[in-house]
């Protein structure tokens, strides 16, 4: 009779990593367990600031299953695009009927980033490439912040600083006056200790978080994001829609060279790519013809690999512009943000003042 034959256990197989849900529903877990932990804190029983309620903040979505409470320059345009039309989202099981009314079991949740991220995201998008903005922040930036403005400059509102963008923000949360929701603090937005959330994702997670947090609700959606008709849409709002305003205070040729820029930070076009037209090129091409450059270098781009390096690279340089006093400034305004939702607010490229060759000091802001 054949011998018996015996498996010998491997010691290691109670010691599978997680699968990738599982790994996920950890993430969520630890962030809530954080959350709470931090806002039980005697300092965290002081209310927020806040905003009040409204149409912005909160929306219903995937079939009134989940509701979401919006922050502004945490990815919102692509979540929108995700969300509606509702048409666009499938259920999971298509036995269950779809809600009219709010769902007695939704799921709450909404999304952060990273404090200083998010700061540059809002002078790209709001200040510098935003022609339609200038005459509101771009004037309040430079009437505040900038020692002997003239009339024009004040007028247009065309050519603030990252510097005076920074120092107005900070102006705005100790004055409390001209609060733009852009640039809020993040956790005054969905007041995060006051509310209970299901959901605390993360923008550096963002397609992993949310695809989860729909399938959570039963529901399905394509969450690739179509780059290119992003570019079409901005530089037509930027060259046609936006012309006579960008025309009069800045120029075509100008404003292409920022888009351009803009584009570099982001890591959407290689810094070694440089803009393919001369000004007088640039200054009779139609909108169409200025976004077609910019989605060929893009592609160019993609075949070079990751430019996160790159995207971090002019965020260094971007904040050697702002003095250490103004940064440590930023830092301790926006400290909740930074306890709430676990960045590091002296992350040292950031901060090589504090750097040295042991470590560095990290005192400032306990977390």
């Amino acid at each position: 009779m054949e011998a018996a034959k015996f498996r010998i256990p491997n010691m290691f197989e109670a010691y599978r990593p997680f699968s990738k849900e599982a790994e996920i529903q950890q993430r969520f877990a630890l962030r809530r367990a954080h959350l709470q932990s931090v806002c039980s804190r005697s300092e965290y029983q002081v209310p927020d600031k806040g905003i009040i309620d409204s149409d912005f903040q909160f929306s219903w979505v995937a079939f009134r299953r989940l509701r979401w409470c919006r922050i502004a320059k945490v990815g919102t345009t692509y979540m929108k695009s995700k969300f509606f039309p509702q048409s666009e989202l499938k259920l999971l099981n298509t036995n269950t009927p779809v809600q009219r009314t709010a769902s007695k079991n939704f799921k709450s949740f909404f999304f952060v980033r990273d404090p200083y991220s998010r700061l540059i995201s809002g002078y790209l998008d709001k200040v510098l490439t935003a022609p339609d903005r200038w005459l509101d922040i771009g004037r309040k930036v430079i009437k505040t912040q900038r020692q002997g403005a003239t009339s024009e400059e004040i007028e247009c509102g065309s050519d603030a600083s990252f510097l005076e963008f920074v120092q107005y923000v900070l102006w705005a949360e100790r004055t409390g006056k001209t609060r733009n929701i852009h640039f809020l603090p993040m956790h005054d937005l969905c007041a995060v200790c006051d509310r209970h959330y299901d959901f605390i994702g993360h923008i550096e997670t963002m397609k992993e978080d949310l695809s989860f947090i729909l399938n959570s609700a039963g529901v399905r959606s394509n969450l690739n994001q179509n780059i290119t008709l992003d570019i079409y849409r901005r530089i037509k709002h930027i060259f046609q829609e936006s012309r006579k305003t960008m025309k009069s205070c800045l120029g075509v040729w100008p404003m292409m060279k920022r888009v351009w820029w803009t584009f570099q930070v982001r890591g959407y076009i290689a810094d070694t790519i440089p803009l393919p037209a001369s000004r007088q090129e640039v200054e009779i091409a139609s909108w169409e013809k200025l976004a077609s450059w910019i989605e060929r270098a893009r592609l160019q781009t993609l075949s070079l690999g990751s430019r996160s390096a790159q995207k971090r690279t002019f965020m260094v340089n971007m904040f050697k512009q702002v003095p250490l006093n103004i940064r440590l400034q930023f830092a301790a305004t926006y400290t909740r943000d930074f306890q709430l939702f676990q960045y590091d607010p002296l992350p040292a490229d950031l901060f090589p003042e504090y750097s040295n060759s042991t470590g560095r000091s990290n005192n400032h802001f306990e977390t």
